[in-house]
């Protein structure tokens, strides 16, 4: 029996290959044209500023004008050796430039807790020994004295030991109390000058130390004693001019 037509149709459709159905390529193609970067910025960071500094050059005390040289005996840990290590250290290193002046007692104190650090030792008061504060101070204001006179510079107060001293020569020293007796020079020179002033075995050297020879010449100091028993130091220079003379007297 013959099917109808229109079930043969169906059949047929089953049967067969179906029609193939096309699906839309749904891939996002992206160009070069349509890629997104991030901005590359370029930051000119500003170059440091150079600033220069001027450092002060530091002028070398080559030239030594002269020199004084005392003895000290005992251990350094006594307490007159202390007090001279002290006010050594004090001066050590000073330096004054043309016109300074110079006060030995402003110096220690000013070095010392207003002579707060010194101890007690030997000392002379009014024409006796005694022991003091700041016993053998006096050895490093004598030595510096004659350092002084030997480079040229100019003494304006100074005052002999009511004693005499057993480290200096007599007419030679020079004294210091606080509050009534100082040192003081000055220096007159072209050129500055550093003091220098070293303890070492037994000797206490101080110098006088300038940045060029300031042409002070060969200085001479004298000490003549008088038939009053006062000495009188004079200093003379290099053209024979007497520019400076001390008077000393000691009690018995």
């Amino acid at each position: 029996m013959l099917k109808p037509v229109a079930d043969l149709l169906i059949l047929t459709m089953v049967a067969g290959n179906a029609p193939t159905t096309e699906v839309p390529d749904t891939t996002v193609s992206i160009t070069s044209e349509s890629t997104v970067e991030e901005p590359f910025i370029i930051i000119e960071e500003p170059e440091p500023e150079v600033v220069e500094v001027e450092v002060e050059a530091v002028p070398n005390f080559d030239f030594d004008i002269a020199s004084y040289t005392t003895k000290y005996t005992g251990a350094d840990s006594n307490n007159r050796n202390y007090n001279m290590h002290l006010a050594s250290d004090s001066i050590n290193g000073i330096i004054l430039e043309p016109g300074d002046s110079f006060s030995y007692n402003n110096v220690i104190l000013k070095n010392s807790h207003n002579g707060k650090d010194y101890k007690e030792a030997g000392i002379y008061s009014n024409g006796k020994a005694a022991t003091g504060i700041g016993g053998g101070i006096c050895q490093i204001s004598s030595t510096l004295y004659q350092a002084a006179l030997y480079s040229g510079m100019t003494i304006t107060e100074r005052k002999n030991h009511s004693l005499p001293v057993a480290y200096m020569p007599n007419g030679r020293d020079a004294t210091a109390s606080w509050g009534s007796i100082d040192f003081k020079f000055r220096n007159d020179l072209k050129v500055p000058v550093k003091i220098e002033s070293v303890m070492q075995n037994g000797k206490l050297k101080v110098r006088f130390l300038a940045t060029e020879d300031p042409n002070v010449g060969n200085i001479k100091v004298d000490v003549v004693h008088q038939a009053d028993g006062t000495y009188v130091l004079k200093r003379t220079l290099a053209d024979g001019t007497v520019d400076y003379t001390a008077t000393s007297r000691y009690g018995s």
